[in-house]
């Protein structure tokens, strides 16, 4: 419970004076804790390919300021408003997704853990369809749940991973066009049904198709959500169209474009990919 004192104290400060703590936090996470420095380690080393005009231990440096940065502005938005987004988040292309809304189509948005990937919690302030977001249960209960309120309180439903098409098929039933977004640049479960394997950062690895799986049952609409950081605490996200209707897609297709528009930002700036993630854990040379 001291804990999540702590953290609700830390979300009323201002972002200036998270970041100064984030710049000694990043230091004992890098250099005293080494937080799973051996994951960034290989993860960096395997996939050194796509910036090879990057120095490592320049990413390595970078990611983890980045890293501690954003776990800051989470816990900041336990504590903000629409105001605090509409003035540090712009989201672009409103009018596309407006458009699906207007035509009754719910709207599959794909994301990855790159570059500030926490703030589309803020969605429903920008737009017409109802927004939910498929996440991961801690097994910590506790912060678990103040995560989920943090989250729930700008307007998102949350639905765990474990019941997600379940869920899914449920709001779907409602008839209410809505956004659905999934982060599915982990390393799934190799006894889900819904993988396969395919080239990734160029690594064999297997690949979770539960967003491709829902949109082509639903005949969705599906985008790519394009983070990029404009500076601390500032960001922009453009949306990307992957199809216009999932169900007409080759299998697969749509999960391929996804992992390529990804390397197309890591090779830009891979210091704002989420390297502690263990993605790599089951490659295959």
């Amino acid at each position: 419970m001291i804990s999540l004192y702590i953290l609700k104290s830390l979300s009323i400060l201002p972002l200036k004076v998270l970041y100064f703590i984030s710049r000694i936090l990043s230091f004992l996470v890098t250099k005293v804790i080494k937080y799973r420095t051996q994951v960034v380690d290989k993860n960096l080393t395997l996939t050194r390919r796509f910036f090879k005009n990057h120095d490592l231990l320049n990413v390595k440096y970078r990611f983890y300021k980045y890293f501690v940065d954003l776990y800051m502005e989470v816990i900041k938005m336990n504590s903000v408003n629409k105001n605090f987004f509409i003035k540090n988040f712009k989201v672009n292309n409103i009018k596309d997704l407006n458009d699906f809304y207007d035509q009754g189509k719910s709207v599959m948005l794909m994301l990855s853990h790159y570059s500030g990937y926490e703030w589309c919690i803020s969605l429903p302030y920008y737009l017409k369809h109802d927004v939910a977001a498929v996440y991961s249960p801690l097994k910590n209960k506790a912060l678990n749940n103040f995560i989920v309120k943090s989250r729930e309180k700008h307007g998102i439903s949350l639905f765990s991973r474990y019941f997600a098409f379940r869920e899914i098929f449920k709001k779907e039933k409602q008839g209410k066009p809505t956004l659905y977004g999934l982060v599915a640049d982990q390393s799934p479960q190799l006894n889900s049904k819904n993988l396969f394997w395919t080239k990734f950062l160029d690594q064999k690895v297997p690949v979770f198709t539960g967003p491709e799986v829902i949109a082509k049952k639903y005949k969705m609409p599906v985008v790519y959500g394009e983070m990029k950081r404009v500076e601390r605490g500032s960001y922009i996200i453009n949306f990307k169209l992957i199809s216009l209707d999932a169900s007409k897609e080759k299998k697969h297709v749509i999960t391929k474009k996804y992992l390529r528009l990804i390397e197309e930002q890591i090779k830009k700036d891979p210091s704002l990919y989420l390297w502690t993630h263990n993605r790599f854990k089951h490659a295959k040379n």
